[in-house]
């Protein structure tokens, strides 16, 4: 699976979803050194990445929660800017999680 276009697919279904959501689809990153985070997103370089060694045995998880959950921090980030102090887990980003049906859980419970 090319996991650049299944976001990019998401990206355009959120983008109806949130009307004034600017900006393209984050870059998603494969990465082969993260094993306890899932994923995470550099929102000002507009970038996610993910950790590929949980897709061997999380591969549902990874396409279902985590990519959603880290598309929805570049999300807020569009809408909402980053202010000094503020969390990447806050109220938005959580309402921005369960308009697009998912639960805002701040992590995961995967292991390798």
């Amino acid at each position: 699976m090319n996991i650049q276009a299944y976001a990019e697919r998401l990206w355009v279904s959120y983008k109806k979803i949130f009307p004034e959501l600017k900006g393209d689809c984050p870059k998603i990153i494969l990465s082969n050194r993260l094993t306890k985070t899932g994923g995470y997103n550099l929102s000002e370089e507009n970038t996610v990445t993910l950790g590929n060694k949980f897709f061997a045995k999380h591969s549902d998880t990874m396409l279902n929660v985590i990519l959603p959950h880290e598309l929805a921090h570049q999300i807020d980030y569009n809408l909402h800017g980053w202010t000094k102090g503020r969390k990447h887990h806050n109220s938005n980003w959580c309402g921005i999680m369960m308009i697009l049906g998912l639960s805002p859980d701040p992590y995961h419970t995967m292991e390798l």
